[in-house]
């Protein structure tokens, strides 16, 4: 697993500031090679909050595009439920105006945008507007997205590449917040032998062309998808882009992998990732802000075990007294211990405090 502290030219990351760089330079590799490219912000944005109503005008060069989104119910917390998320009650419901993706592209210049990032460069700008009427009853800081399975893919991508406040992955699986490696080491290397299930894991070279909240990837992925083994020579894994969250809430959940339960979406994987990205957060000073659970139970059928509700009330509604983050992996609930993790997959130090 490549070490979120070093830059790609080998100078390691000492500072918050640096992390920052970082950060940026591992969303980049991430366009790159899995998920094409990513549209920037506006020149300059402007736009109108009415009731609901979210009027967007982004200014990109010479050109203008138009956009619109809605924010209805009432609440405190916006949210943004791709599919079987977990979220805050009592919420509002954000919605984009019909053909936004096309009117990124075009806007852009682009013939090819992930879905997930597209809904991403539109949180930003609902962002933009928000902070721009501060009197419109809508608090751009308490924004919410989330969903589950093949919305847990595109709840990840989505967070990652926004700057969407709360971020709650569910069961995300290959394409999603889980290691690339790893599952590649089940599949096709040495830990094939330690698979326990007649399921196998949601791969580079098995992840299904579409789905919900789909495709995950784009032609950008194509080499690693006919040859798998190349994910091992990735500058980066998923729980660096899980990283790039933060310092910004992160909850994060995934199921049990024992035999018999619910096998395809990787869970050793994505406990795995959320594992070495939570060194960053400590790194950064804030452990409390992100947490993960492996739960055991019905795909998508689980709901909250606690971690959320908790999250949510210290990320939306102040209570900074209330005791969040850290990991819940027991080791019955994965594929091997967690005790032999590091000495598998990890060679950099996670315990860096950045100053």
């Amino acid at each position: 697993m490549p070490d979120p502290f070093t830059f790609y030219d080998g100078t390691p990351v000492n500072t918050k500031a640096q992390w920052e760089c970082r950060r940026k330079e591992i969303l980049a590799m991430a366009a790159k090679y899995l998920y094409g490219p990513v549209p920037g912000d506006c020149d300059s944005v402007s736009g109108s909050v009415s009731g609901a109503n979210v009027n967007i005008s982004c200014k990109v060069g010479t050109k203008t595009g138009t956009f619109t989104a809605t924010i209805s119910g009432s609440g405190k917390a916006i949210t943004l439920d791709l599919a079987s998320g977990i979220l805050p009650s009592g919420s509002k419901k954000l919605a984009f105006g019909s053909g936004f993706e096309n009117g990124i592209k075009s806007l852009y210049g682009l013939s090819e945008l992930n879905p997930n990032i597209a809904k991403g460069w539109m949180i930003n700008r609902v962002m933009d507007v928000l902070e721009q009427n501060p009197n419109s009853g809508h608090d751009p800081s308490k924004i919410v997205v989330s969903g589950c399975s093949g919305c847990g893919k595109g709840a990840f991508l989505t967070g990652v590449f926004s700057r969407v406040p709360v971020v709650v992955i569910v069961e995300s699986g290959g394409g999603g917040g889980t290691s690339w490696r790893m599952t590649e080491w089940f599949r096709h290397g040495a830990g094939k032998s330690r698979w326990n299930c007649s399921d196998q894991p949601q791969g580079i070279d098995n992840l299904e062309d579409n789905g919900i909240c789909g495709p995950w990837v784009t032609k950008a992925a194509d080499p690693f998808r006919s040859s798998p083994a190349k994910v091992n020579a990735l500058p980066f894994d998923q729980h660096m882009l899980l990283a790039t969250i933060a310092p910004r809430y992160l909850v994060h959940f995934t199921n049990a992998n024992g035999a018999g339960s619910w096998c395809h979406l990787a869970g050793t994987s994505e406990a795995l990732a959320a594992w070495a990205a939570y060194p960053v957060y400590k790194a950064l000073g804030v452990p409390e802000n992100m947490a993960f659970e492996v739960y055991s139970g019905g795909h998508c059928g689980v709901g909250d075990t606690g971690i959320a509700a908790k999250m949510f009330d210290r990320a939306l509604f102040g209570n900074t007294s209330i005791s969040t983050g850290g990991l819940k992996i027991p080791d019955n609930r994965v594929q091997i211990p967690v005790s032999e993790w590091k000495s598998l997959f990890i060679d950099w130090n996670m315990d860096k405090t950045l100053q």
